[in-house]
């Protein structure tokens, strides 16, 4: 996996509203959560932040350790919180049956993923390029999907 393009990105506090759900090594629940956000996304289509062309600015499947500390998961990076949901504005009230989430401003190490690729390159981006540019993971990695381009990408948080 060498030659991995990535960019250092500083991402302000953002608010995201999803169906959360906790994963383990026995059962990962972010596909049926964005199954049940997908499948209700019309309750919650008004809150989400858009671009000034209308476009969505995006979607998160953003993680937590258990303890919503934002911290990395657990087991071998198997096992916290999943958030599948849409960016929205930090005041939003959230409508019932759905969580938000207010993600701490980060520096993020950014990698655009294919989702035939996705483990490989998190473990060569966790156990290998972010040592060797002297940093450290410093809370969960999120999966982010740009509606407009529809391109997909993680964020290692970084320090």
């Amino acid at each position: 996996m060498k030659n991995v393009q990535y960019e250092m990105f500083d991402l302000p506090e953002i608010a995201i509203i999803g169906k959360e759900g906790l994963c383990t090594k026995e059962k990962n629940a972010a596909q049926d959560l964005w199954r049940q956000a997908n499948s209700d996304f019309r309750e919650i289509a008004d809150l989400g932040m858009k671009n000034a062309d209308g476009s969505f600015v995006g979607f998160w499947g953003a993680m937590s350790d258990e303890t919503l500390s934002f911290l990395p998961w657990t087991d071998d990076f198997s096992r916290g919180l999943y958030l599948a949901g849409v960016e929205v504005y930090e005041d939003t009230p959230v409508p019932d049956g759905w969580v938000k989430w207010v993600m701490p401003a980060r520096k993020y190490l950014v990698t655009e993923v294919h989702s035939e690729s996705y483990r490989e390159l998190f473990e060569y981006v966790i156990k290998s390029l972010i040592p060797e540019l002297g940093l450290r993971l410093a809370g969960a990695v999120c999966d982010f999907t740009e509606p407009a381009t529809g391109q997909n990408k993680l964020f290692f948080p970084v320090e």
